[in-house]
């Protein structure tokens, strides 16, 4: 598992939900988060935790409610493209294409 370069991971302690991260700047950090992977599906899945496009978030925006990423198409479009742009300012938009072959920053 490659560290993630979506959100820096100090200690299990300090670990915080990504998106409430995004929504507020109080103190934030959680002792129920699940790993959630940027790109999905089988073989993104893998590809993910080898390029370190994962993250934490709480149960409300990983998986219950209206607001969870795995309901939300448009939250979940939103961390594709948080995963593409990081991913690209470290190794650039040919390489991304070549590995993950769809470009989600223009949906």
């Amino acid at each position: 598992m490659a560290k993630s370069i979506i959100q820096a991971q100090t200690d299990k302690l300090n670990r915080e939900c990504f998106l409430c991260r995004l929504e507020t700047t109080a103190e934030l950090p959680h002792d129920n988060l699940d790993k959630h992977h940027f790109m999905h599906g089988t073989a993104n899945r893998k590809l993910a935790e080898h390029w370190g496009l994962w993250g934490y978030l709480c149960k409300k925006h990983h998986t219950v409610g209206p607001e969870a990423v795995h309901n939300n198409r448009e939250k979940d479009i939103f961390l594709q493209q948080v995963a593409q742009g990081r991913f690209e300012r470290l190794h650039g938009h040919d390489k991304w294409m070549e590995i993950f072959g769809k470009n989600y920053l223009i949906m």
